[in-house]
């Protein structure tokens, strides 16, 4: 059910700063809990605003690459098939631009501060 004011993603930011803030003040094992909560929380952010954007760049990207329709799912299924089959032999180029580009999304959700300084 839809709620007013406040939404989720202003809820999980509250949370996470709160910890933050909180964090310095605690003895050392607690935190590393709150550094690994902070961690998720900010995963859980990057996801609601971000996901759904690199979900349909790669799907275009993979339908362009396979020359076909799918869903995201279905089309990785296919370039898993087409990989293993060799389809790409003479053409890595392309799968490995699709590939490197997926991957460095997934870090920009997971852990942005991994690709700082790429």
């Amino acid at each position: 059910m839809s709620q007013d004011r406040p939404q989720a993603d202003d809820l999980i930011r509250t949370v996470r700063e709160y910890i933050e803030r909180l964090a310095p003040d605690l003895p050392q094992a607690q935190r590393f809990n709150a550094r690994v909560a902070v961690h998720l929380l900010g995963i859980v952010e990057r996801e609601g605003n971000e996901a759904a954007d690199y979900d349909a760049a790669e799907t275009d990207r993979l339908r362009r690459l396979l020359g076909g329709d799918g869903d995201l799912a279905d089309l990785n299924t296919e370039l898993c098939h087409c990989i293993r089959a060799g389809d790409f032999d003479d053409d890595w180029d392309a799968m490995l631009a699709h590939v490197a580009e997926t991957v460095t999304n997934k870090v920009r959700i997971v852990d942005p501060r991994r690709l700082a300084d790429k």
